[in-house]
């Protein structure tokens, strides 16, 4: 039983303002979240049932870890591992800082660390030279100081259970790691047989039977199925993004005979045929493509074109282009065969991933900055490792040298890079091919030149037109009203000589001023007559091909030795189509056609590994690997490393690398359909769920929540958005004399469509944990704080949703009385219709609404109140 004691008093506490409409009584302040719930309704309002608390510690462990691998290890190898770890010749004050136990028991002074409470941890108050000095030459940085004081605050998570391994000790002694042997993802994939299990009829795929024999080793029993009614919203919503419809409900969960998982399979396979499915995990792919559709940073410059590059994505999760040659396309589409101009023109915009990091425009070393992105993207996306970490020295953990990035580095430094940036003129085609790719047909020399000619002459009528207008506005004020009112009147003879010579100089300005207008006119029109290419974000070979030099300390002054470009020294060599090896690359090239080659070849034991780790994720709720975007040393092991190279093998060699089968397959498997009931036996055993004894619950992340509330209200357009609103407000940076009024106005499409400018991002998207658009992440957080709670009690895109909600259940002629919309609307949100105790509760609050307010039954306030209750609850934003 949870505790909702708190919230509920939050929502007593509670009150709502409903904006004024035509079709509702006069706007009143009255505690109506408040009655509801003293009314009894059974569902919890807004943070009525909080997450389940291994959901929660498992989210802030991670961020814990996270914190630990980049802030919190490399200090303790730098600084403290001389004298505190196992292999040193005196071990200071018998405290050991190279194993979790050694900081937890400490030494002769006591516990080094006290998790979750860095008030009592002796280690930070050595730290900030508080009665103790560590490291004892110089006192560390505020910054490192205030990284311990957080990680001992998220409960200090660790994940070494033994001493320091040889490559940690290496670093210590500032010595590079270059061994990839003992890397578990580094090692081929291997083939592997499932194994036999006690109950086999258990195991609707083979997958199931790796989870099976996982449990009964560990002496665990598996959850039973969720109810039907369950399992088909967690379908629903893992594969669209959205709510099934009542009639899909009462169609799925009618008849519960045998054939009932047929009828599971008939549901997956028309959600995954669906438009909906594509624009559902195409965000989940544009979270590691870090989408923006501005520059970022200090100048968020806005690239009107970065739509293209979401809709590509769309496309390529709805058609299932097998994931290898999705990776293919993004990094080198520019330079594959195409068969037709439309073919050749969605290949360059696949190449947008290489363009739509986010950009210091101010800073003097964009260069080499853009091309840190382009790695950084590459390598953790396809590769699950952060190569980007070699920049300034070799991989402190990792065996990935600095000469290995820049070779990688060279790669880049010969492919040009076009977003937008430093755009001119805007209506100039000839800037406009600049600085971005251009689709279909190159127009000629000659049309470039013509339209160029024709901007310039543009632009200088539109200066003489200025020019006549203001001379017109001045001698306006020295004639006759009635001569304003018609240019054209005679001149009476009886005007003195003065008024006469004004008004022949004014009639002389308004027809220079006709003129022009009429050649600025004529000028548009030929400019529209001229051929228009389209643009978009992406990249091409540069002009000029080279190596990259090491850059010391990744300073771009500082040139070192040169680097022939190639790949990642710690993998197996690519194969070319011929089955030969690829040893360079050619002179003539950048190699990015090489390296996507090499990325997808099937001796690259990483790209399928992390790819079905994604895949498992997002359906599951946490990967095989835990850290998704780290398969390094840092990152932590397989829960079950034999079903993730039996699922890489099968992606790869069975189902040929589409990621709708290999979705369908585990959508299909008993371990996906489990109930997320709470076992106690089980969750002494494995709290963290890592043996997957059960589904875990998840909070709906920011963009199905949004939509789900757009769909259940009725107002949710499904039609694909044409082009973005960022188009709409134009090119141009932020803040400068943009009007971003559009972005205010109401959307009803998915939230897919919605515009992501990094420097304003929606309020809708960001309180529910939306990532940082400018990094790469394969994994969200899922945060619970107050102004989440506050934002759909207030936020005025609830409140009109709810508002269309009553509106639909109140007008529909098919529903007789108010237990019939009572039903319709929990089958809306829930995916099932109420209890009678629900039922009961919720006509009873209705009933004191009448009282309190003194209206009807009719009247839309208190139903209006109960939909936006309906949509605030925990059951609507949880998916079990």
């Amino acid at each position: 039983m949870r505790d909702t004691s708190q919230p509920a008093r939050l929502a007593i506490r509670a009150r709502i303002n409903l904006p004024a409409k035509t079709n509702l009584p006069g706007r009143r302040n009255v505690p109506l979240l408040a009655t509801l719930m003293l009314a009894g309704v059974l569902f919890p309002t807004v943070e009525g049932l909080a997450e389940d608390a291994s959901s929660g510690k498992r989210a802030e462990r991670r961020r814990g870890l996270e914190l630990f691998e980049k802030k919190i290890r490399p200090v303790l190898i730098e600084h403290c591992y001389e004298c505190h770890a196992s292999d040193s010749d005196d071990i200071g004050g018998n405290l050991l800082l190279d194993t979790r136990d050694g900081l937890r028991h400490g030494g002769d002074s006591g516990a080094a660390i006290r998790p979750g409470k860095p008030g009592a941890s002796l280690l930070l108050r050595a730290l900030q030279y508080d009665g103790m000095e560590m490291p004892p030459d110089e006192k560390l940085s505020d910054a490192v100081i205030a990284d311990f004081r957080r990680w001992i605050s998220l409960g200090a998570p660790d994940p070494r259970s033994a001493p320091a391994e040889q490559a940690e000790m290496k670093q210590a002694a500032g010595e590079a790691s270059s061994d990839p042997v003992t890397l578990w993802s580094l090692q081929p994939i291997v083939a592997v047989e499932p194994p036999v299990i006690e109950q086999p009829d258990w195991a609707l795929t083979e997958l199931d039977r790796f989870i099976y024999d996982g449990l009964q080793q560990a002496g665990v029993r598996p959850n039973a199925p969720a109810d039907p009614a369950t399992l088909l919203r967690r379908v629903y919503f893992d594969l669209t993004g959205l709510p099934p419809s009542p009639e899909a409900v009462q169609a799925f969960t009618a008849d519960p005979s045998p054939q009932h998982y047929a009828r599971v399979v008939g549901v997956v396979d028309t959600l995954l045929a669906s438009q909906a499915f594509g624009e559902r995990w195409a965000r989940h792919w544009m979270d590691v493509a870090r989408y923006g559709e501005s520059a970022g940073s200090s100048r968020d410059v806005l690239m009107i074109y970065a739509w293209r590059y979401r809709d590509y994505v769309i496309r390529a999760f709805n058609t299932d282009l097998p994931f290898d040659r999705f990776v293919t396309e993004q990094v080198a589409g520019d330079l594959l065969e195409a068969e037709s101009e439309q073919e050749r023109s969605r290949l360059q915009v696949a190449t947008g991933l290489l363009a739509i990091g986010s950009k210091s425009l101010n800073g003097g070393n964009l260069t080499y900055d853009v091309i840190d992105d382009q790695i950084d993207v590459v390598s953790r996306s396809v590769l699950g490792l952060t190569v980007s970490c070699a920049r300034c020295h070799d991989h402190k953990f990792d065996p990935i040298p600095t000469a290995d990035y820049y070779s990688l580095a060279g790669i880049f430094l010969s492919t040009n890079t076009k977003y937008g940036g430093g755009i001119k003129r805007p209506d100039d085609a000839k800037t406009r091919g600049e600085v971005y790719v251009t689709l279909g047909p190159e127009p000629s020399a000659e049309k470039l030149q013509e339209r160029s000619e024709l901007n310039d002459q543009l632009a200088k009528l539109q200066k003489q037109v200025r020019a006549s207008e203001k001379r017109v506005a001045t001698l306006a004020k020295q004639v006759p009203a009635a001569l304003v009112k018609d240019p054209d009147l005679d001149l009476p003879a009886q005007w003195n000589q003065k008024q006469t010579q004004s008004a022949r100089q004014y009639q002389v300005a308004i027809r220079n001023l006709r003129q022009r207008r009429e050649d600025l006119q004529t000028t548009r029109g030929q400019l529209e007559s001229l051929p228009s290419p389209d643009y978009a974000l992406g990249v091409h070979d540069a002009n000029k091909i080279t190596d990259a030099n090491i850059l010391t300390r990744g300073e771009k002054n500082q040139k070192g030795d040169r680097v022939q470009r190639g790949f990642l020294s710690a993998l197996a060599p690519v194969v070319d189509p011929e089955g030969s090896l690829q040893a360079e690359i050619d002179d003539e090239r950048s190699g990015r056609l090489e390296l996507a080659r090499w990325l997808t070849d099937a001796n690259n034991p990483l790209t399928s590994r992390v790819a079905v780790n994604r895949i498992w994720q997002h359906l599951m709720g946490q990967g095989i690997v835990e850290t998704v975007d780290n398969f390094g040393t840092t990152g932590l092991p397989p829960s079950h490393p034999e079903l993730l190279d039996f699922l890489a093998h099968r992606f790869t060699h069975q189902h040929g690398w589409s990621q709708k089968s290999l979705i369908r397959e585990i959508v299909l498997s008993n371990t996906y359909r489990m109930s997320s009931d709470f076992q106690r036996e089980a969750y002494q055993i494995d709290p963290d769920n890592r043996l997957r004894w059960r589904m875990d619950r998840r909070r709906l992340e920011a963009e199905p929540l949004r939509d789900a509330i757009l769909s259940v209200s009725g107002l949710l357009v499904q039609e694909p958005l044409a082009g973005s609103l960022v188009m709409e407000i134009g090119e141009g940076e932020v803040g400068r004399n943009l009007n971003t009024s559009v972005l205010e106005k109401p959307f009803d499409r998915r939230s897919v469509y919605l515009p992501i400018i990094r420097g304003i991002i929606p309020e809708g998207l960001k309180l529910f944990d939306f990532p940082e658009p400018s990094n790469v992440q394969g994994q969200r957080d899922s945060n619970t704080t107050p102004k989440q709670s506050l934002y759909l009690m207030n936020s005025p895109f609830v409140v009109r949703a709810a508002e269309h909600f009553a509106e639909n259940l109140l007008q529909d002629p098919s529903l007789a009385n108010d237990a019939k919309r009572i039903e319709l609307a929990f089958l809306r949100c829930y995916a099932r219709p109420p209890s009678d105790s629900e039922t009961q509760r919720t006509l009873d609050f209705l009933r004191q609404m009448e009282q309190i307010e003194g209206t009807t039954d009719t009247d839309h306030r208190q139903w209006t109140v109960l939909c936006q209750n309906l949509m605030a609850s925990a059951p609507f934003r949880f998916i079990d």
